[in-house]
């Protein structure tokens, strides 16, 4: 099982914003990983400091495994251009596609053998979209980028089974880098799993963890 990790960079965000951030991203992963049929740890955890969101699942899966499937393709009786097409969009040859009747017709059917896809592929492929979904209550436009975002969003660490994922939100390349200093934020380390962020960050005085903060605020009153 592998494990992901994702921290969005930020300027500070308000307290109530960070709560509905945590929530739409947990369940936006959630829904993610249930639809395309990936095993996980379902008691993952969303973290939130004001400048940093962070997404941390122990136990995921590396790949997943999809069964044959028959696709359907044009009646018969169709153009040979809509033959054509189907073949084309199935990236597949003429040598493979077969009829069969139906209730509705005798239609052309190509047959998907089953395969296996890597889970790290398809999250460098759609968290970009997954995080496009997270609604804020106020959030805010700047210079001349497209994105909304609670507060400008400066860099995005996305980490699975210890290695960068790469893709692309709206202006930001993600890496396996962040910021250590919301002060001094040319500063940056390389992070290759979430044990040793949350150490080094633990060590400047940072707690990741908002219910731990709460904790140590209600034992120090």
């Amino acid at each position: 099982m592998s494990e992901l990790f994702v921290e969005l960079f930020s300027e500070e965000i308000p307290a109530k914003l960070q709560i509905n951030a945590r929530n739409e991203l947990k369940k936006n992963i959630k829904n993610f990983f249930i639809e395309n049929q990936i095993k996980f740890n379902e008691n993952f955890n969303v973290y939130s400091t004001p400048n940093r969101l962070v997404l941390h699942i122990n136990k995921i899966a590396s790949e997943i495994k999809l069964n044959s499937e028959e696709i359907r393709g044009p009646n018969v009786n169709a153009p040979d251009k809509a033959l054509e097409g189907f073949i084309r969009s199935n990236n597949t040859t003429l040598e493979k596609i077969f009829k069969k009747s139906t209730e509705k017709g005798e239609f052309y059917f190509f047959k998907k053998e089953s395969r296996k896809i890597k889970v790290s592929d398809l999250l460098e492929k759609n968290l970009s979209e997954i995080l496009t979904k997270i609604t804020w209550n106020k959030s805010m436009k700047w210079a001349n980028y497209d994105l909304y975002w609670g507060r400008p969003l400066k860099s995005i660490l996305a980490i699975f089974n210890k290695k960068p994922l790469n893709f692309v939100f709206n202006h930001i390349n993600s890496s396996n880098k962040t910021f250590t200093d919301k002060s001094l934020e040319e500063g940056l380390k390389i992070f290759n799993d979430f044990d040793s962020y949350i150490k080094f960050f633990k060590q400047k005085g940072i707690l990741i963890d908002q219910d731990l903060r709460k904790k140590i605020i209600r034992l120090m009153k």
